[in-house]
């Protein structure tokens, strides 16, 4: 069984962010705060499909820049989700001090 191709994603100076398997998600985070997932399909080495659009990775990168969005796998987003709800939690119980004897 061949495995799934990974796809790169870099910045505008070509390092490395993150990669995902061919055929995994990605979220795009606007400026706004809106976000949005995109299934992603690898083409070769250096070109990805996002959603319905074919880019060159270095061409992404400086596209989401100048708009002032980010992305992240879409994993990451169930990730900042937990932590938001791990904050929202109330933590009830007693605290019980004890002085150190020497």
């Amino acid at each position: 069984m061949e495995e799934k191709k990974r796809i790169r994603f870099i910045d505008s100076h070509y390092h490395t962010l993150f990669s995902i398997a061919d055929g995994d998600s990605i979220e795009i985070v606007y400026p706004d705060g809106k976000r949005e997932e995109r299934v992603c399909t690898y083409i070769d080495e250096y070109h990805t499909q996002v959603g319905t659009r074919v880019f060159h990775i270095c061409e992404f990168a400086e596209i989401m820049e100048a708009n002032g969005k980010s992305y992240c796998p879409a994993e990451c987003k169930e990730k900042e989700e937990r932590k938001e709800a791990v904050k929202g939690e109330k933590k009830t119980g007693t605290i019980r001090m004890e002085r150190s004897r020497r």
